[in-house]
């Protein structure tokens, strides 16, 4: 009776599925941070113009940030803030959730009162492909295709 045996070594394979892990986490995360870079502009080019000399856009538009994606066991998240503070009344707050619903529009063509949400619903493909496009260049220059 003949027997055959062999032995596989499985280090290798869990060291690519680590790097490849690694890859996708950070190709996730310069993504999100690109997605949310375009999603602060289209958002400021969407909110309304304040009228203030020397400075087109005002205070509102200049308040218009992204913050740093943040990881988490659950994944990878951001957000796009808005916070146009002028003597404790915050004037971004008041257009994106108040204003609207006392019957306010925005004065200027192509602005929105809803700036934030329009951005995000309008780009979110965008982001999406963003986002991949992160992870598939991180991918590759890890060299794992």
């Amino acid at each position: 009776m003949s027997s055959f045996d062999f032995e596989i070594d499985f280090k290798a394979f869990e060291k690519a599925l680590e790097t490849a892990e690694e890859a996708v986490i950070d190709g996730a995360i310069n993504g999100v941070d690109d997605a949310l870079e375009y999603w602060q502009i289209t958002a400021t080019n969407l909110a309304p113009i304040g009228r203030y000399k020397g400075r087109r856009g005002g205070n509102l538009r200049a308040k218009i940030d992204h913050k740093t994606p943040k990881v988490d066991a659950d994944g990878i998240s951001g957000s796009v803030v808005a916070n146009a503070f002028s003597n404790g009344f915050n004037y971004a707050y008041y257009l994106h959730n108040v204003a609207a619903d006392k019957g306010a529009s925005a004065q200027e063509p192509g602005t929105v009162l809803d700036f934030l949400e329009k951005a995000k619903n309008d780009g979110a493909a965008r982001m999406q492909r963003l986002i991949e496009d992160a992870i598939d260049a991180e991918v590759k220059r890890k060299g794992l295709t």
